[in-house]
């Protein structure tokens, strides 16, 4: 056996014995997004210590945040069995099983994190949250509310209200508490997009407009080709075949707005191939863009961003009929989108707008009654558009055999 080995089984052994090392040094590659290293750590603790609570509470934590919610319910219940009367264990059990689309379990956990500690915010915005998937939204409201009755400056409790109350088609509530959240937090996302939708809605659309500033804030650029390629049909051909050779590629994967069609996984990740030049020109625009937008327009969003360090590149491959229905992006601050490939139909004269990206239009689970003003941009192949990611955005379905590919980002703090 060499020395390295022997150091290595000396280590770990002396983890088993002494797990609070190893969980240290797990919660520091958590906390600093190492989360499948994390992961291993956690698992080595629990081989020695099969029902350690604080092992199995970060492993169902990372499991999570991996989207591997099955393995989070699996430890975070077994936290509970170790834990019964803890509220904080069945919270987090709970948020787990919301997750896992298991909203009647999930209601149960939260109750019981509210009987053992009454006065829990979190647990109500999360009891709420389970409301909403079982489709019982006037629970779900009272669940919000009483969280702000505790809470009032919780911008979650405040938007997931607003969006509730728009599916329940009542407007005016919506706005109130939509103004709420943006009380204390002017440049909240879901706040700004609800308050578009519901002020609109109660015949104010200027309002809306001025929070959308679609004409202003939504940017587009195109691009020559990056070093390295002879020309940009070169460079789109080398994306394209990057995407459909992606092994995450997957056909109307769970909880995203791509119908007819395929999207990958984090393609910013290794292997990159082309990726990387993308990255590099997706950064350099978003420089450019907020030099450019700071300037030029006076919005309390804009006025937040954070520094952005982060970013999430992905593929999508649109099929006959495809589209992308209204979404926003929620964890993110600014998103943006690439066309590498377009299908002919949308080359030629298109008076349909087919395939085109469309802003300003509320997802159809809110209950509209009037028209809201829309945007429609044309992609073109080597052509990105830029946009704050609290702006619903769709694609206009199209009729054809060949494939519309986009490659979208979304820019993070």
């Amino acid at each position: 056996m060499s020395r390295k080995k022997r150091r290595q089984q000396k280590k770990e052994s002396a983890h088993r014995e002494n797990p609070s090392l190893i969980l240290n040094e797990a919660l520091r590659l958590y906390k600093s997004g190492n989360l499948k290293l994390a992961l291993r750590k956690c698992q080595l603790v629990l081989t020695g210590h099969p029902q350690h609570p604080h092992a199995l509470n970060l492993g169902g934590s990372i499991y999570m945040d991996l989207g591997q919610t099955q393995q989070s319910v699996n430890c975070l219940r077994s936290v509970v069995k170790v834990h019964p009367d803890s509220s904080q264990a069945h919270f987090n059990l709970g948020t787990a099983l919301t997750a896992n689309g298991e909203p009647e379990e999930a209601i149960s956990s939260q109750r019981r994190a509210l009987e053992l500690k009454p006065d829990y915010p979190q647990a109500l915005f999360n009891l709420g949250n389970a409301y909403r998937q079982t489709n019982e939204l006037e629970t779900a409201i009272l669940s919000y509310r009483n969280a702000l009755d505790l809470v009032p400056d919780y911008p979650g409790a405040a938007t997931n209200l607003a969006s509730s109350l728009l599916r329940l088609g009542r407007p005016q509530d919506a706005l109130d508490a939509s103004n709420q959240a943006l009380k204390f937090y002017p440049g909240d996302r879901d706040a700004l997009a609800f308050k578009a939708i519901a002020a609109t809605e109660v015949g104010d659309p200027d309002s809306a407009a001025s929070i959308l500033s679609m004409d202003r804030i939504i940017r587009k650029k195109d691009f020559d080709a990056p070093a390295g390629f002879a020309d940009l049909a070169e460079f789109n051909k080398a994306l394209v075949k990057h995407v459909l050779s992606h092994p995450t590629l997957t056909r109307e994967p769970a909880n995203v707005a791509t119908r007819h069609g395929q999207q990958t996984e984090n393609l910013a990740l290794e292997p990159r191939g082309p990726i990387a030049q993308l990255q590099e020109m997706i950064i350099a625009a978003y420089d450019e863009y907020m030099s450019s937008v700071s300037k030029d327009v006076d919005h309390p969003y804009i006025r937040q961003i954070p520094d952005l360090g982060k970013i999430d590149i992905w593929g999508t491959v649109l099929d006959r009929t495809g589209h992308q229905t209204a979404h926003m992006h929620r964890n993110a601050w600014i998103s943006g989108v690439y066309y590498a490939q377009l299908p002919d139909v949308m080359h030629s004269v298109n008076e349909s707008r087919s395939g085109w990206i469309e802003f300003g239009r509320p997802p159809d689970e809110f209950r509209c009654a009037v028209e809201h003003r829309v945007r429609m941009f044309e992609p073109r192949e080597g052509r990105m558009f830029m946009f704050p990611s609290f702006e619903f955005h769709r694609t206009i379905p199209f009729e054809s055999s060949q494939q519309r590919i986009s490659i979208a980002f979304d820019l993070l703090a």
